[in-house]
């Protein structure tokens, strides 16, 4: 009798929450090339849905002890996929208005600004200021404005509570306020819209 792909991957998951790094092997084999293709259908960039499937086994080697075998294993695996890809969306999403956002403003205001100071050097004093924080708050920034974390995300990741994080970054733009002035209002507007 031959055995579902359902049976199969049951096996293969039984083996894999074992240790078994040929397990693991053969999973990859049987769906990095499926996972791929669903991320860069929805990505549309190569790279980033090479990174994608990095995550989702990435994710899967250190979740093994985890996962439950009897439930549908190619759904656990899409779906940890979809929300990892969604996640790269809306990042994406938020730098585009970020661009967009800065564009216009610039755009706008453009004789203003250059009487006052370009874009780079805006940038750089912001970049020098963000330092100043303290390691934690710093931390908290960066992971909230840099790489689109939530509120949530930074809380769980850190082993801190969302009002906590809420109140660091609020500290922190406070901070930037006070060291920066007038010239980046419109960056740290962009910020507290966008967070």
């Amino acid at each position: 009798m031959i055995s579902s792909p359902n049976e199969n991957d049951k096996r293969l998951v039984s083996r894999l929450r074992n240790d078994d790094v040929e397990a693991f092997d053969a999973i990859f084999q049987k769906y990095s090339d499926k996972l791929f293709r669903f991320s860069f259908s929805l990505l549309k960039n190569e790279e980033d849905s090479k990174e994608i499937v990095q995550e989702v086994f990435f994710r899967i080697w250190n979740k093994r002890h985890e996962i439950d075998s009897s439930k549908s294993f190619k759904s656990y695996l899409f779906t940890i996929s979809y929300n990892l890809i969604i996640d790269q969306l809306r990042l994406k999403l938020k730098e585009q208005q970020y661009r967009k956002f800065l564009q216009s403003y610039f755009n706008a205001n453009s004789d203003e600004i250059e009487n006052k100071v370009d874009f780079e050097s805006l940038i750089k004093k912001l970049e020098i200021v963000v330092e100043e924080l303290p390691n934690k708050r710093k931390q908290i920034y960066k992971l909230s404005r840099e790489k689109g974390y939530s509120h949530k995300e930074i809380a769980e990741e850190l082993g801190l509570s969302v009002k906590t994080i809420e109140n660091q970054i609020n500290l922190s733009l406070k901070h930037l306020k006070l060291r920066l002035g007038r010239d980046v209002l419109p960056l740290l507007l962009f910020f507290a819209v966008f967070s």
